[in-house]
């Protein structure tokens, strides 16, 4: 399914660069033949202009000869040769322009020996007035000829302009042909590159959901896998073991502990300590609990309970999550200890009557009282006497026991430690020492009493323990490496999708200049030659291309905002916010923005994110205004009631603009989600969900309260430094 999502994903962003592509090869071509048009319109009305300045000089010619006739001087002959000088310059140029016309070179012909004979017969009239004769039958005749064949140029030369008006209005209309040709080539492969790119967007996005639920799964897994291992363990320990959350409810209960509670373990999650036993509440437990969540320290604590009527030893370890509670019913070691003070001589016959290794030393620390420890090693009476008892200790460990047996006589301390034990049997079995002196009121000792408590089992059982951890952490090790690679791989496939992103994006902007460079030089150079409805379309043209370019570069960064964030570092909040109206500045002098804000703190956050959330906020602000000029406040709490941690700074920007209607607040911060058009407020509608996205970045949050035409105030919330 991912590799078919990204062929087709691929598959639209190559079509759409081939329609762009392609509309800017036909939008070339139409423009070049649209010049090729003009020029020939240009062609056109250089002729008629010609034609009109050829027309002039001949009548010009007659007024010089006119003028020298009735007034004899001289300039009137200068303007004379001018202006016949004027005329065939001006037939030279109509032979040049028109070589392509055979009609209007035939007329050409045609007009060459009319205006060598109009000459002819005007320089005739001038000689018989410079000869001062008085001919006035000649002069008449004269001008009867050249009025004649005046009419045959005046025919000829109408006819070649009839002819090029003509040619000009064709060309016009192929020219307006060409304009709407260019116009609806661009119209129709802008729509359809725009269609899949919002297609492969959607599908880039349903592809980056899906990969965050597949890791988001992936870490809820291991951390099931987990706490499933962790409850195994605490499960075979022997000690009895809860959890309480802040609330005080149950989060685990082991099984042992269900035994001492005489409760099912599971009917016990979720409900109260203090509710489900009472009886405890003004306890010493219950003081304890409270003393080691306010402190943070472990405490343990050994007390009896007579609701129950036993003695429990705790052990409670504090967390930011609650306490963890190891304990264990200690009823019958207290009662031995109750019943040793009571009574030394029922001690003694205890000690001497058990079948336990308890032994008696004197002050020196020779052994006095040792039949349990004969019964258990199989020495002789004599082998025990004086430091012989210590041949029965393994020898890796007889060194520390007679270093700490001789330290505890020096200091008169407690003798405790644990070393193996020959038995009678031969074989090695781990026993806990310990012993105690007992003094006389002098503190001087009389005698000491010691105890062998085999514990074999209890350090096969923490053996195993230790394996079972070691085991686990392996495990533990094995997934967390699976759990990075797979996140590397998801980061390297986002990489990947965000360089394609980029490439793709950058690509599809160069035709998009193109089309909009080439539209506007159109509209430029061919303004006056357009019609209304062309110079209509071609705004058009101009301004989807740029809103086009715009929608790539949003979309280029709100895909950027959860993979090429910077690392979050501690941010002057008031840096960013100046550096945010600096970026403004343009639109705020425009609007004549009034923008006061509170000091602003200090969080952890990406600096170049947090100037865009900023500056996109304050952007809106100012752009959905009414008339009157926006008016713009910033400011920032900490620990507001209604954050879920005291230590978040909750930030608002609020505006006098027009307002948001509140069935519409949530669906604002959607993509390309716009709630008026284009032509009301320019935009992509990518805005608010590029400031959703940073917001989350940063374990934040954002909304917004507002009423129409009572302005808005967005709220976001970011994490203390």
């Amino acid at each position: 399914m991912n590799k078919l999502t990204e062929k087709f994903i691929a598959g639209g962003f190559s079509l759409a660069l081939l329609l762009l592509c392609s509309v800017g090869a036909a939008s070339y071509w139409s423009v070049q033949k649209l010049n090729e048009d003009q020029q020939w319109v240009i062609h056109t009305n250089q002729i008629l202009n010609i034609l009109d300045d050829l027309n002039h000089g001949f009548l010009s010619t007659e007024s010089g000869k006119r003028g020298y006739i009735l007034t004899g001087k001289a300039d009137y002959l200068k303007s004379y040769g001018i202006k016949k000088q004027e005329v065939y310059q001006a037939f030279q140029a109509l032979q040049q322009l028109t070589r392509d016309n055979p009609n209007q070179q035939r007329r050409l012909d045609a007009l060459k020996p009319l205006i060598e004979r109009r000459f002819n017969l005007l320089e005739e009239s001038i000689k018989l007035a410079k000869q001062n004769t008085s001919d006035r039958t000649n002069q008449i005749i004269i001008t009867d000829e050249v009025n004649a064949v005046s009419k045959q140029f005046q025919t000829i030369r109408q006819a070649m302009e009839d002819e090029e008006n003509n040619l000009l209005q064709r060309r016009i209309a192929l020219t307006n042909y060409r304009v709407n040709q260019i116009i609806l080539i661009i119209s129709v492969g802008y729509g359809l590159s725009l269609v899949l790119l919002i297609v492969v967007y959607l599908l880039l996005q349903k592809q980056i959901q899906l990969n965050k639920a597949l890791l988001e799964e992936a870490i809820y897994l291991e951390k099931q896998a987990a706490k499933a291992k962790l409850a195994n363990i605490l499960e075979t320990v022997s000690d009895a073991f809860i959890a309480l959350d802040r609330n005080w409810c149950y989060t685990y209960v082991n099984e042992r502990a269900g035994q001492v509670f005489n409760r099912c373990p599971t009917e016990l999650i979720g409900k109260n300590i203090w509710e489900e036993f009472p009886e405890s509440v003004g306890q010493k437990f219950y003081h304890a609990y409270y003393q080691a969540v306010a402190e943070q320290q472990v405490i343990e604590i050994e007390e009896y309970f007579p609701p129950w009527n036993r003695w429990f030893e705790n052990r409670i370890y504090p967390s930011g999550e609650g306490l963890s509670i190891f304990f264990q019913d200690i009823t019958r070691r207290k009662l031995a200890e109750i019943a040793i003070e009571k009574s030394e001589k029922r001690y003694r016959s205890l000690v001497i009557a058990t079948a336990q290794a308890v032994w008696i030393a004197d002050a020196q620390g020779l052994p006095k009282e040792f039949s349990s420890w004969i019964n258990l090693t199989g020495q002789s009476e004599e082998e025990v006497k004086g430091w012989g008892w210590l041949d029965a200790i393994h020898p890796e460990d007889r060194q520390f026991t007679e270093c700490l047996w001789n330290q505890a006589l020096a200091e008169k301390s407690l003798y405790n430690l644990e070393h193996r034990v020959r038995l009678a049997d031969g074989s090695y079995r781990f026993f806990a020492v310990r012993a105690i002196p007992v003094l006389d009121g002098n503190e001087q000792i009389i005698e000491w009493v010691g105890t062998h408590t085999d514990i074999t089992q209890r350090k096969l059982t923490d053996e195993a323990l230790q394996q079972a951890k070691a085991e686990l952490e392996i495990k533990v090790a094995e997934r967390t490496a699976e759990l990075y690679k797979l996140n590397e791989d998801l980061k390297r496939s986002n990489q990947e999708l965000e360089q394609f992103a980029y490439v793709a994006s950058h690509d599809l902007q160069e035709p998009l200049r193109a089309v909009g460079g080439y539209s506007q030089l159109l509209a430029q150079e061919y303004q006056e030659h357009l019609d209304e409805s062309a110079q209509e379309y071609l705004a058009y043209i101009v301004d989807g291309a740029t809103r086009m370019r715009q929608l790539i570069q949003d979309l280029l960064a709100y895909s950027r905002v959860g993979t090429r964030g910077q690392a979050f570092i501690s941010i002057d909040c008031n840096i960013v916010l100046n550096q945010a109206l600096s970026n403004l500045q343009v639109a705020i002098a425009e609007s004549k923005a009034i923008i006061t804000y509170d000091p602003l703190p200090t969080v952890l956050a990406d600096k170049t994110q947090l100037v865009q959330l900023f500056q996109n906020l304050i952007g809106n602000a100012i752009k959905f205004r009414q008339g009157e000029s926006p008016q713009i406040h910033i400011g920032a709490v900490k620990g507001a009631e209604n954050l879920e941690a005291k230590s978040e700074w909750l930030f608002c920007i609020q505006d006098n603009g027009i307002g948001i209607k509140p069935q519409y607040l949530e669906r604002i911060f959607e993509v390309f989600r716009r709630l008026h058009t284009r032509r009301e407020f320019a935009g992509t509608g990518i805005g608010l969900a590029i400031c959703k996205k940073i917001v989350e970045r940063h374990g934040g949050r954002i909304w917004a309260e507002s009423q129409l035409g009572a302005g808005t105030t967005f709220y976001f919330t970011l994490n203390e430094k």
